[in-house]
């Protein structure tokens, strides 16, 4: 039974001279799409940990407004029955 590669290998061979290039167009940008998924996941965890530590010296004032904050996202988004 012929590989999953040698069918497709055998479909391209099928495909007008003239049409080869569009052809190409489309693997190369799959190609490209399933590359940036996969870094994707990687590039974020890279760009997180920038961010680790970044609350460990705040000033009185920034705790404060962070407790604001928290406060009314507690308010605005208690369930109302």
């Amino acid at each position: 039974m012929a590989s999953i590669k040698e069918k497709i290998i055998k479909e391209v061979a099928k495909i007008p001279k003239n049409k080869i290039a569009k052809l190409y167009d489309v693997i190369h940008l799959f190609r490209m799409e399933v590359e940036s998924v996969q870094k994707a996941p990687k590039d974020r965890r890279i760009e997180a940990v920038k961010f680790f530590g970044i609350w460990e010296n705040m000033s009185p004032e920034e705790n404060t407004v962070l407790d604001e904050i928290v406060a009314r996202r507690k308010r605005i988004y208690t369930p109302r029955y």
